[in-house]
């Protein structure tokens, strides 16, 4: 009976979690082990498989333990089967994404376009509110300020165009008949060339409706006249994000310590909107007062409508001035004939190529940097998807765009060489920007950041010219 009872308590023992099984046969004790004869023959001594969970273990031969593949490891293999996927694939993939995401952007395109413009507009005067922080004003009264100056320049600058234009379609109905002697000129223009007037007539005047051409100029005051509510939009979009964007330094410190190239990336795209805005916006006005006086000299109706219109249109990319020109130009062929028309045309484009195309590229330098190109189709393709206020978006839109998407991975980065000019594409690439394994920093100089060493170095030259004329006041 005891020894039973011993028995009973090794079985118990053996079943106990961490307990050697005692079946194995390399852990039975030589007090356990079977009694093998010697001169047993060798069918004997060969056991029978048995066909189980435990067939290794009663073998021998244990099965070692594998322990799970580290995290690295396992990322290693997923970007290797990444790699493996086709570029066609890989660009099927990313063109139908950004399908769906411009599908859910169109749908919503009401909201997005006044919040992303007022978001922009935030990031562009926050110089202003920095430069209030520095002088000790409170938080609460700086963004006050802020909000402010805001809400009061597109007052003004709405203000001022609706009430520029409120005589407009009065005047448009005054230069009816003009407008047909104008009409019937071109005709016997055309039949002087040998073109068929009738045909001319039946398939392009014929279908020209003024009075309908007057509505939509009534119609567009109007809109005008009546853009309190996306004024009002605009303004409370401006004042939460003015607020919620106060103080941002515990925020960018944990976007920098977690992904340095994402924080550099949206740093840049800040820097660049501001200089974009503030750049577009100074140019345009010296722009626009060139084009007003040139319009009140060659006597065209309405010269501050259309010098403040060509404020707005320059912030339209290509296009822009085109669309500019076009009204105070028909409109000076109506009133004065066709010499004051192509006055105006000589006059806008000698200003806008000269201040435009040769002083403002010094000031903005590389805070665009795309290509004539994809800015052109950056507007039809924003325009299309937001509405006529993409248009104005067209260039910040793509920045943020590419700032998300191309800009915030080392290993994405190559792709921009096909949104930028060939020039700057191989100066980037000489200086390492495209570089995998140790990219180099991003070139781009912000003039308005308070560290600045560009800044710096534009404040000690005017310090210097201003001491100089001081000395030179003091001698004399």
């Amino acid at each position: 009976m005891a020894k039973n009872s011993a028995r009973g308590r090794d079985a118990i023992a053996a079943l106990r979690p961490g307990h050697p099984r005692p079946d194995s046969p390399s852990e039975v004790s030589a007090d356990t082990a079977p009694h093998t004869d010697p001169e047993s023959t060798p069918q004997e001594d060969q056991a029978t498989p048995v066909e189980s969970s435990d067939a290794p273990e009663q073998a021998g031969t244990s099965r070692p333990h594998q322990p799970p593949a580290p995290p690295a490891a396992r990322l290693q293999v997923s970007a290797t089967s990444a790699n493996n996927i086709p570029a066609g694939m890989k660009i099927l993939a990313v063109a139908a994404l950004a399908t769906l995401a411009c599908a859910g952007l169109y749908q919503i395109r009401d909201m997005v376009a006044p919040a992303f413009f007022a978001f922009t507009l935030v990031l562009t005067v926050r110089p202003i509110h920095r430069w209030l922080l520095g002088k000790g004003v409170p938080v609460w009264l700086s963004a006050v300020v802020t909000i402010t100056t805001l809400v009061g320049t597109l007052l003004v600058v709405v203000g001022l165009m609706a009430w520029s234009l409120v005589g407009l379609p009065e005047l448009i109905r005054g230069y009816a008949p003009a407008f047909q002697n104008l009409v019937n000129q071109a005709l016997e223009f055309a039949e002087r060339q040998g073109l068929q007037a009738d045909q001319i007539t039946t398939d392009l005047f014929s279908k020209f409706d003024f009075g309908q051409a007057v509505n939509t100029v009534t119609n567009v005051v109007n809109s005008l006249s009546s853009a309190g509510a996306l004024i009002a939009l605009v303004a409370l979009a401006l004042l939460f994000i003015t607020i919620d964007t106060q103080i941002v330094e515990q925020r960018a410190f944990v976007v920098k310590r977690h992904d340095s190239t994402f924080f550099q990336a949206l740093s840049s795209f800040e820097g660049r909107v501001r200089q974009y805005w503030l750049v577009s916006t100074v140019f345009g006005l010296i722009v626009a007062v060139f084009n007003g006086a040139a319009l009140q000299i060659l006597d065209v109706p309405l010269p501050v409508a259309w010098a403040l219109f060509s404020f707005i249109t320059n912030y339209i990319p290509n296009i822009g001035f085109v669309i500019g020109v076009i009204p105070p130009a028909l409109l000076g062929v109506l009133d004065s004939g066709w010499i004051t028309g192509v006055w105006v045309v000589v006059a806008y484009c000698v200003f806008n190529a000269v201040i435009q195309g040769v002083f403002q590229p010094k000031f903005t330098g590389d805070a665009v940097g795309l290509s004539t190109t994809v800015t052109f189709l950056s507007l039809v393709f924003w325009t299309f998807i937001i509405g006529p206020l993409g248009a104005i978006l067209a260039v910040p839109l793509t920045l943020f765009a590419k700032a998300l998407l191309i800009d915030s991975s080392v290993q994405t980065r190559w792709m921009e060489a096909f949104l930028i000019p060939e020039g700057e594409a191989r100066k980037k690439e000489a200086d390492g920007y495209y570089d995998e394994e140790s990219p180099s920093p991003d070139t781009f100089i912000d003039l308005t950041a308070q560290d600045s060493e560009e800044r710096k170095k534009i404040q000690r030259t005017l310090r210097s010219l201003s001491l100089r004329s001081l000395r030179a006041r003091t001698e004399k």
